[in-house]
């Protein structure tokens, strides 16, 4: 019965039984002929007057779902990267499934308690969790989840089963080929992570700097070594990119773990034009449609850009918590997402007299 009666009132008043009010309220009810269509739509009119909501936590609990997930963050912002694009993509895939979404950040205190992680789902009245926790993962954080079987799907980090991440390997050696064959002979990699952090950095300062290496190695040039720019501090990073494009037999091509930004300051300091005597590629999201070109709307200049497929992420990242919500103790195999290439406007032939 519904609380104060309610739902005997919305009964009486559209003429039809309590029961029927109720099927149609859950959602329960066809909705075929036009005739039930319209005596659907009535009763949710006066529902909505007379200030009635089913009580979905109960209907949950009778179902055993709750049809909501949770997007688990790190407080720690460095370990939890969430461009908008990829918010969107999860969103967007769990409302097109009728689901519901919350987010919140813990504490590595809270993510490795063991009265906090066994109560998330029931406390958060959600069927699963996407985790949104990239890289420094407490080990007790990941055993908790295994051995209380809490479905779960790792976003941007690379590992065997469940879990969503992208091809960085593979996109920095197809964008480091494009520019070998582009006649560029001297490309050099840049990447400012200090050397003590590479143990246990995102897997994608390592496997960016492996695909740069096998294109150089399969065009039969020197890879620069990846501690020649390990290291540098925040605010000497761009006297370091300047003085490397000044130097002797300075490169003509510039491959970016990111900030192409700083690229083209430093190419400007250094009296260089761009593309015309240095070509710089470097990563980012994709935004779908005219890619890359977004660095026009406020540089003037789309800097070429391997894409991270973040919105195709965020929806396989639903798609796999799905299944494993279905089958939590099933082991769902690694989603590994291409890099998509964006030429810009900053890749060009090599200069003939660099």
């Amino acid at each position: 019965m519904a609380r104060d009666g309610k739902l005997e009132q919305i009964a009486a008043e559209a003429g039809i039984s309590p029961n029927t009010v109720l099927r149609v309220l859950r959602g329960e009810n066809k909705e075929t002929w036009p005739s039930a269509i319209r005596r659907a739509d009535e009763i949710r009119r006066i529902a909505l007057k007379l200030g009635y909501l089913p009580n979905g936590s109960a209907r949950a609990m009778r179902r055993g779902r709750f049809n909501c997930v949770a997007l688990l963050l790190s407080t720690d912002q460095g370990r939890s990267y969430l461009p908008n694009d990829l918010f969107n993509g999860i969103h967007d895939a769990l409302h097109e499934q009728s689901m519901r979404l919350v987010v919140s950040k813990l504490s590595d205190e809270q993510l490795t308690s063991g009265r906090v992680m066994p109560a998330i789902l029931r406390e958060w009245s959600c069927d699963g969790l996407l985790i949104n926790y990239t890289d420094r993962v407490p080990a007790a954080m990941i055993q908790l989840i295994g051995k209380y079987r809490i479905p779960s799907i790792w976003i941007n980090r690379k590992q065997e089963n469940d879990c969503i991440y992208y091809d960085d390997l593979g996109g920095a050696e197809t964008g480091t080929r494009h520019m070998a064959e582009l006649g560029h002979r001297r490309i050099a990699y840049l990447d400012f992570v200090s050397r003590d952090y590479w143990d246990w950095a995102h897997y994608s300062h390592a496997d960016r700097y492996e695909g740069y290496a096998r294109a150089m190695r399969e065009a039969g040039l020197p890879p620069t070594p990846r501690e020649k720019f390990a290291g540098v501090e925040a605010q000497a990073r761009l006297d370091a990119t300047v003085a490397l494009l000044r130097g002797p037999r300075r490169p003509t091509a510039l491959v970016c773990y990111d900030n192409g930004a700083r690229a083209l300051l430093a190419a400007t300091q250094a009296g260089l034009k761009v593309p015309r005597d240095l070509s710089i590629l470097t990563f980012a999201p994709w935004h779908g449609g005219d890619g890359g070109r977004q660095g026009e709307s406020f540089l003037g200049w789309a800097v070429a850009q391997m894409g991270l497929p973040v919105v195709e992420a965020g929806r396989r990242a639903v798609e796999l918590l799905t299944r494993k919500i279905a089958a939590p103790a099933q082991k769902l195999p690694a989603g590994v997402l291409p890099l998509k290439f964006e030429p810009g406007d900053t890749c060009g032939p090599a200069p003939l007299n660099p």
